[in-house]
């Protein structure tokens, strides 16, 4: 018996030690302190993640949003690469990054609740697969 506990513990010492263990970790720990900045500054973000919860591979992991102060119609939206624990930032990120801006497709939308399905006014189409 004491064999098998000791194996497990040997496994999960060297799960903890994993950089793939410490990565997931400072990544969720990143998550949450810009999720709390944000709700303290009156930002709202939204991540770019998979459906399994994993980064995407494009440089813009997360957009903070949030209405002018003093302009109600207007919008204010920041890209955000989400640096954590070692992880250092480069001259080819902050191109990207820039690049991204380039990149934007902006437009206005208005959703119609009917009370049985959302429509849109102009119509946009569907994510193809």
């Amino acid at each position: 018996m004491s064999d098998s506990r000791s194996e497990a513990a040997k496994k999960a010492w060297r799960t903890r030690h994993s950089a793939t263990y410490k990565a997931s970790k400072s990544e969720k720990a990143s998550k949450e302190a810009l999720r709390a900045w944000c709700k303290a500054n009156g930002w709202k973000v939204l991540f770019f993640e998979g459906d399994s919860g994993s980064p995407r591979t494009g440089i813009v992991d997360a957009i903070m949003a949030r209405i002018m102060p003093n302009d109600a119609d207007a919008v204010e939206v920041e890209f955000v690469q989400l640096k954590s624990g070692k992880g250092g930032l480069t001259a080819t990120e902050i191109a990207r990054m820039k690049q991204a801006l380039d990149k934007v497709a902006e437009g206005w939308l208005l959703a119609a609740f009917d009370g049985q399905m959302i429509h849109f006014l102009p119509e946009i189409p569907a994510r193809s697969k």
